[in-house]
């Protein structure tokens, strides 16, 4: 996206642009899809010599869930973007698409859960839990051999 300092108007302006989702060059993330277009909605105002841009961003996408593996849509948004550009004399336009990149980049999730209550895949056979009970066997747990220290007390600090 290129904002053209010309037509910036004196008091500042609404720019509202859709960017291609491509641009985050996610294509080849088995984790993530973006399903459409970055919607920018920017204020824009040349102030002391810089180009001021505030506004928001949204794109769709489609998020494997870390705990079931499954894919869900969402919107990833950044309702605060805010950056300051110098405008030397004689420059004609700002690209932003560098920093609109960026900050989608950094708005996705490390963990993206399909839901809070996402139960996620049976450790033994891999069935998603979300869907019902697995056939597994709950695993067999020994006894904690440490337990029998709970029993004691009395017991003296060195020193």
């Amino acid at each position: 996206m290129r904002i053209e300092i010309s037509k910036v108007p004196a008091d500042g302006g609404l720019y509202e642009e859709e960017v291609p989702g491509a641009i985050l060059e996610l294509d080849q993330d088995a984790h993530v899809r973006v399903e459409g277009p970055i919607s920018c909605r920017f204020k824009v105002q040349e102030v002391s010599g810089e180009l001021v841009v505030q506004g928001s961003l949204r794109v769709p996408v489609s998020l494997a869930c870390s705990r079931c593996a499954g894919f869900f849509s969402t919107t990833l948004a950044d309702l605060s973007f805010l950056r300051a550009y110098d405008v030397p004399e004689g420059t004609e336009t700002v690209d932003l698409t560098a920093d609109i990149r960026e900050d989608m980049l950094l708005n996705l999730p490390a963990f993206p859960l399909c839901s809070p209550e996402c139960k996620g895949l049976c450790p033994q056979c891999g069935h998603n839990l979300n869907e019902g009970p697995c056939a597994c066997k709950p695993p067999h747990v020994e006894p904690d051999k440490w337990s029998a220290l709970d029993g004691l007390k009395g017991l003296k600090k060195p020193g």
